[in-house]
């Protein structure tokens, strides 16, 4: 089976996702975090089905991003390891990518 890495910023975006939306519906939050954990597992296996994402830095290339399934509002953003997948980020599609995925230093 291939291995899942989940990022500690890819871990505090679905932690943050989960509190926002569980504010209002506790049941809606515990759905997206199974759909994510299910996406994450497609991914694993199928790590070329996500769009290729056009990184400012070299050393974000080979990053590609895919919805979380039925939740199509929130993009996950990996990479393929030789061993499997990294997820470096969840946003919400809404949000500026470039601020989360390449912060200025």
């Amino acid at each position: 089976m291939p291995s899942i890495l989940i990022t500690p910023a890819a871990e505090e975006d679905l932690i943050g996702i989960w509190v926002y939306v569980a504010r209002n519906n506790e049941k809606a939050a515990n759905r997206i975090f199974k759909a994510a954990e299910e996406t994450f597992n497609l991914l694993a296996h199928s790590p070329g089905i996500g769009t290729p994402y056009h990184p400012r830095r070299i050393q974000l290339q080979g990053i590609r991003f895919f919805p979380i399934n039925k939740f199509h509002r929130y993009l996950i953003y990996y990479r393929e390891q030789p061993d499997g997948i990294e997820i470096i980020r969840v946003l919400h599609a809404q949000m500026e990518k470039y601020k989360h995925l390449e912060p200025e230093s």
